[in-house]
């Protein structure tokens, strides 16, 4: 089962859109605004917020922990390993989901327009405008992308399950969706060259479902939150980050590990010293779950981390 680094579009976008204050296109019209300069007000108040500020209430705080695979909300509980030499090529089935992989990293980073083009149609298969798009992700904050096993729905077609968690950035509140995301085959990505998308979203079925369970700081499972020093994307190289296939692609978030094909929940982390960390993660990947504890070492001024003998370098923003 493939587990992503740390998504969502056109039903689970019209449940995000259900809570977004944004005015029916008869209401611009009203006030003598088009589509276009609605949209066009749209980002810029998305660019004039800060969309990194968040404001999580005491309630809230702690470690998020998603509901895992085979419960209520969580992915399929499928154990049969993901054929690794097919999921290298990227054209192929397997590697599918390399594309959700990308979307999600994009919209944790707040690359909305990023996001936008892996839509089908260039974006339009979203349902939304760029603008739209951008101001209804804007409203999550933290968010985490777990992607399951793709299955061939015909020769140009791929089911596959994805899951999506996070908070939500007006309060810190956990949100959970789960459901299926379509794929097609992109015309002028089959040649298998490096920086071509293979593959494009073409619809989701993204509902809420299940409940986030939060572990309080200093809760009794000894879980901590990642320090925001460790946080972020990393990589071989920069010119690996966000290539699809990087198969030494790892996000660290507040609660998580997520490599290439195995995705850790922590349990604890315990400073060793400023620039050093213990962490404690329980994994699933590839059929199996297993925990294990590893240390985590910064250096390079924050750009270099290693974790046993294999160092990453941290991915642009």
């Amino acid at each position: 089962m493939i587990r992503p680094s740390k998504i969502l579009p056109a039903a689970a976008l019209a449940l995000i859109l259900a809570g977004c204050e944004v005015a029916p296109q008869g209401e611009n019209e009203a006030n003598g605004m088009n589509a276009a300069q609605a949209d066009a007000a749209l980002d810029d108040a998305l660019n004039a917020n800060d969309s990194n500020t968040s404001a999580v209430l005491p309630e809230f705080m702690g470690t998020l922990v998603p509901p895992a695979p085979g419960e209520p909300g969580g992915l399929p509980d499928d154990r049969t390993p993901l054929n690794e030499a097919a999921a290298r090529v990227p054209t192929s089935v397997e590697a599918s989901g390399a594309t959700i992989q990308l979307w999600g990293l994009a919209l944790a980073q707040g690359r909305y327009a990023d996001a936008y083009r892996l839509y089908a149609d260039d974006g339009g298969r979203s349902g939304m405008t760029q603008a739209r798009f951008s101001t209804a992700y804007n409203r999550y904050t933290d968010i985490q992308v777990l992607v399951g096993r793709p299955e061939s729905a015909g020769n140009q077609t791929v089911k596959v399950p994805v899951q999506m968690y996070g908070r939500m950035r007006e309060d810190g509140r956990p949100f959970n969706l789960v459901g299926t995301m379509t794929l097609v085959r992109n015309a002028t990505g089959q040649n298998g060259q490096s920086g071509q998308i293979a593959w494009l979203i073409a619809e989701s079925d993204l509902s809420p479902r299940g409940t986030v369970k939060i572990i309080p700081p200093g809760g009794e499972t000894g879980a901590g939150a990642i320090p925001q020093a460790f946080r972020g994307n990393w990589s071989s190289s920069t010119a690996s980050c966000g290539r699809p296939g990087d198969n030494m692609r790892l996000a660290v978030g507040a609660d998580s590990l997520t490599f290439y094909e195995s995705v850790g929940k922590v349990t604890a982390a315990r400073p060793l010293s400023p620039n050093r960390l213990s962490v404690t993660a329980t994994y699933s990947g590839e059929g199996e779950t297993w925990t294990d504890t590893a240390a985590l070492t910064l250096s390079n001024g924050g750009d270099v981390l290693t974790i046993g003998s294999v160092k990453r370098v941290r991915c642009p923003s």
